[in-house]
């Protein structure tokens, strides 16, 4: 139900949350620059294609000869488990999963990976500026081999038709995936989610953490147009999911708590304001945003502080007295 009684909720780290008292003015925690998964003005992405295609013959000799070695078969799994990843966080999710790797041997390997067709790579673009950084997911010739290796992969389709803020979307999740996890998370990226025997029962998270003690669903806000109603909806029915959660097409061990991250903290703040304006009462919301999850982890969760008023207080007292 709605933190209503400052019950204190605990965050995939494990720590217990900040909280952010909606009524007093708003002052920023952290530098206000944007992160690069945000939403910016006239936003899009662009396929950067390698230098020549590379044919199956071709592969299978890399493959033969060993020049698609342990690494790079690990960076291509950690690829399909993530759907869409930055070099950066290839390298969390790697050094986490007990390899030792820096990131410059994961960039100059993905690179080679991309001119092989192994992996594909995608660029970021706005009106004013070119990303800094790229993603990648996987290729015709990555897809392919980790099938053959009996390994469920997930196609993402015509990716140059996918809009622009989802694919950020799920790299902003991943950020906080790579960030959070350790050796008992288990996680699905993009799962639906849903009961199809209740009406209203689906919900498709960007993610969702299961630790052995405690689960969540990660929702992703950016601050495309109408991102308050099409936010207002979606809490409708993670509400009707949470409720029913021992009835859904996947196991749960707790009841979860949705986070929901947005793009800075005065955005997420107009999350928060937002959230409580509806009467959510089935459910448990952990507030972040992107770039705190990079920069001050212990520090980058967030629920609201609702304060008893002291006239409340009083009154509760006096009704006391009164009723003796």
């Amino acid at each position: 139900m709605k933190n209503e009684n400052n019950i204190e909720l605990i965050s995939p780290i494990g720590e217990t949350c900040n909280k952010v008292d909606l009524k007093k003015a708003m002052v920023p925690i952290c530098d206000e620059k944007l992160s690069p998964f945000a939403s910016y003005v006239g936003d899009m992405h662009k396929l950067n294609k390698p230098k020549k295609n590379t044919t199956k013959m071709e592969a299978d000799f890399l493959l033969e000869k060993g020049h698609i070695g342990d690494i790079e078969k690990a960076i291509l799994m950690t690829i399909n488990h993530l759907l869409f990843a930055t070099s950066l966080q290839i390298t969390y999710y790697l050094k986490k999963s007990g390899y030792s790797i820096e990131s410059k041997t994961v960039a100059r390997k993905l690179t080679r990976l991309k001119e092989k067709s192994f992996v594909r790579q995608i660029e970021f673009v706005s009106e004013n500026s070119i990303s800094s950084y790229k993603a990648y997911y996987l290729g015709y010739h990555g897809t392919g081999l980790l099938r053959a290796l009996d390994i469920k992969t997930y196609s993402q389709g015509y990716v140059s038709e996918i809009k622009t803020f989802k694919i950020k979307s799920i790299l902003a999740s991943n950020q906080l995936l790579t960030q959070v996890m350790n050796e008992e998370l288990q996680f699905d990226v993009s799962k639906v989610i849903v009961n199809d025997n209740i009406r209203g029962c689906i919900v498709r998270p960007q993610s969702v953490l299961k630790f052995n003690d405690k689960d969540f669903f990660v929702e992703v806000v950016r601050k495309v147009p109408n991102w308050q109603e099409k936010l207002t909806q979606k809490l409708v029915r993670y509400e009707t999911v949470i409720e029913n959660y021992n009835n859904l097409n996947i196991k749960l061990k707790t009841k979860p708590v949705l986070i929901i991250q947005g793009e800075s903290y005065e955005h997420m703040f107009e999350i928060m304001n937002l959230y409580e304006e509806n009467n959510y009462k089935n459910m448990d919301v952990i507030f972040t945003f992107d770039r705190i999850l990079l920069y001050q982890l212990e520090n980058a969760f967030f629920v609201v502080d609702h304060k008893e008023s002291k006239k409340s207080i009083f009154s509760f007292l006096f009704k006391g007295i009164k009723n003796r």
